[in-house]
Order: C-alpha cells, then structure tokens, then sequence
C-alpha cells in the first residue's frame, strides 16, 4: 500500500473510532432532552448563603449595561449578594457605564485596572475581592434569567458540589446567518454536554453562568491566568481534584458571534486554548480514570479531528472528478462519512424542531449552511495550530460584541 492509502486507511479507522465514541453520547443526549430537558433534578432550597458575582470586563460598553441591569433584577435577597466588576484598561464607556450602576447600586463595587493580563487574571483579583461562600461568573454579554441564583443554589445543599454550570441560550439569533448556524452548534453542544453527564464523561464549564463552592475554587487554585480558556482547563481540574459537577437547568442568554470574521476568531481562541489545555494535561489518566481522561482529551483536541474530517471531504471530492486516489480506494472513508453525517444531520434536526416554532421551512434550509459553516471552522482550527506553533500562549483574540437583540426576545426578558 501506498502512503496515501495507508493515510486514507488511518482516517477511516479514526472516522469509525469516532463514530462508536460519539453516537452514544448524542442519542444519549436526544434521548434525555426529549424526556425532561436540561440539567438534572435538583435539591432543596436552604438558608441563602453570600453570593459574589464576578463580571470580567474590557471595551464591552455596547452590553456592559444590558448584563449589570439583569443583575439588578436577579431574585436573590441584596443583603446575601455582590456583584464584582473588574475593567480592564478599557477605552470606551465602559468603566463610566460600570460607575453609573455602582453609584445607584452599592453592593455592585467596581475595580478599574490600568493593565489587562486576561480574563483568567481578571477573574482572580475578583475572586480575592469577594466575600460569597458562592462564587458566580457571567461575561459581559449575558443575560442570566432572574432566578440564576436561586435555581443554582439548590444544587449546592448537597456539601460534596463544587460546582454548578447552566446553559445559554441565543440572544441574536436572527441577527444574521453566522449567528443562526452559531446557535444550532451551541444547542448540539448542549445536547451532547446532557449526554456526557449521563455517561459520567468529561464535561467543561462554559465560560459564564457557572457557579462555584469558595472553598473547591481555593482547592484547585483558582484560574489559570495564562490559559486562553481558562473555563475548559479549570474543568480540567476540577475533574482532576475528583470534585463533584452539576449540570443545571439555568438560563442564561448570551450573543453568538454573528461576523464570520468575530466567529474565525473565536475559534481560534477556543481551539488553540484547547489544544494547549489538552497538552498540559498530557498525565490526566494519573488522577481520574482512564476513560473519563481520554474523553477530555477529545474533547481538547477535537480541532485536529475537524481539520481531517475537512482533509477526508477534500479527498471525496477529488476522488468524485477523478483526480488523486480512484474512487473505489476511497469507499470505505466514505461510508463512514456519510454514516457520521447522518448523525450530524439528524442531531441540527433536532435543534430545528426545538429552536424553530415559526418558519420551521427556512431554519431546515440553513441545514445546508452548516457545511460552509463546518468548513470556516476547521479553517479556523488550523490556523489556530499554526499559531500556536509561533506565539503559544500569548496567542489572543478578541470576540467582538454588536448588542444586538432579537425583538421576540426583548419584551419578555429586558
């Protein structure tokens, strides 16, 4: 066999491999939804205890407002609540807009920083401000439903959570086709994240609407201040320390990147801060089992997976026009393919039937979308790989924010 063929042979392996590993955790993940949603039961209502929200912000004045307002109407007694804003070295309106809402609110307290070393550090001089048993983080763009807190709390009377993670639904999601394509990968996440929980694999933390104990934070050493993301490689150790996570039904409402450029870049973030996480947890297997590990490992390098699922397609095609490898060396890959697709199609369908109540007719359409959509993230994931290779952790880009909000959100929610 040839080189090619060999390579051909690999990726049909690995497709397979894959199709076995995912398939279950996807069905799993329909298959709960289906039955009672999100999130797991949860316990009892217990004696409120201090809640302190971190909020790391820079140059965000088109949506600081909008989240500082939604926590001025978060259902929790003011006495047990503080909301701790960190700015970084903004040039807008941030900080002023930050102000305008300490003054009117003093348990929203404001700390201006003159230099920015990242969310991960912002997020730790927040944390050795607060005073809560209970430590909530949302970003600058979220709109957590009013009962946030109240709901999360109910996880925690039980002593051995350390931490509670919601999940976000689309504030933008007619804002434009990026933005819709965006909301159907977030839901599948959601569904495959359902799914993982039940299987007792790994599962990150989203970056906001997440909840923590104090004292599992301090366990664990709080953020990495040098990781790009920094909520997957703190779940990394969470997992690691065998400290116990809840998947809730919390609600909270956030923007997706709606620009192809804002979406290229924060996939590049996302998978070079993925795949540095996987790198430095290389010995995971030592302190959690085997197969929970070798799922975060996955997981982290997933983005590789996406640049040869993008090589493989590539294949196909030249093998359909006769050029590079005939078409009969190439069936096996295929099926698996097309096999795998199907998985993929059937999981967007689901997202459709569940996002869509009116116009169910244009959101199939945007079904086709999803495989420009698939290809300008594994460009992205590729370019992530290179840069890594050149700058490594100092690697950063920033997603940016538009403020946009659909009106059939907007009466309700705001």
């Amino acid at each position: 066999m040839s080189l090619a063929n060999w390579f051909v042979f690999g990726l049909t392996i690995l497709f397979l491999a894959y199709f076995a590993y995912a398939t279950p955790i996807i069905v799993m993940g329909v298959w709960r939804y289906k039955k009672r949603g999100f999130g797991e039961d949860p316990g009892e209502d217990w004696d409120p205890p201090n809640v302190s929200v971190l909020v790391p912000v820079k140059n965000e004045e088109k949506v600081i407002g909008r989240l500082l307002e939604s926590l001025v109407r978060l259902e929790y007694p003011r006495e047990n609540l503080e909301v701790i804003v960190v700015e970084d070295e903004s040039v807008d309106r941030t900080l002023e807009i930050c102000r305008g809402y300490s003054q009117r609110y003093p348990w929203i307290k404001v700390f201006h920083r003159d230099s920015s070393l990242g969310k991960g550090d912002a997020l730790n001089y927040a944390f050795h401000q607060s005073k809560g048993e209970i430590v909530a983080t949302f970003d600058a763009d979220d709109v957590p439903e009013p009962l946030a807190v109240t709901k999360a709390l109910r996880y925690f009377n039980n002593p051995e959570t350390g931490a509670v993670h919601g999940y976000h639904r689309v504030l933008n999601l007619r804002e434009s086709v990026v933005s819709r394509l965006a909301a159907y990968e977030n839901f599948v996440y959601r569904l495959s994240n359902d799914g993982k929980y039940a299987l007792r694999l790994f599962v990150t933390f989203s970056g906001s609407n997440t909840f923590f104990r104090r004292s599992a934070l301090e366990r664990v050493g709080l953020w990495d201040a040098k990781s790009l993301v920094e909520d997957a490689e703190l779940s990394v150790r969470f997992a690691r320390a065998h400290i116990s996570t809840r998947l809730a039904p919390v609600e909270c409402w956030q923007e997706m990147p709606a620009k192809v450029g804002s979406l290229f870049r924060q996939r590049i973030r996302w998978s070079g801060g993925n795949m540095l996480t996987g790198i430095k947890h290389w010995d995971a297997w030592r302190s959690m089992s085997l197969v929970k590990a070798m799922d975060m490992q996955v997981l982290m390098m997933s983005p590789i997976l996406a640049v040869l699922t993008f090589t493989a397609w590539v294949l196909l095609g030249l093998g359909v026009v006769k050029v590079g490898l005939p078409l009969g060396t190439l069936l096996p890959l295929l099926s698996v393919m097309v096999v795998l697709n199907l998985v993929y199609v059937g999981s967007l369908l689901a997202a459709v039937f569940s996002s869509a109540r009116t116009d169910v007719v244009s959101h199939l359409g945007l079904v086709v979308a999803t495989y420009p959509y698939a290809t300008l993230v594994s460009l992205a994931n590729l370019a992530a790989m290179f840069l890594i290779l050149r700058k490594g952790a100092r690697l950063w880009l920033k997603t940016e924010k538009t403020g946009y909000v659909d009106e059939q959100i907007r009466p309700s929610s705001f």
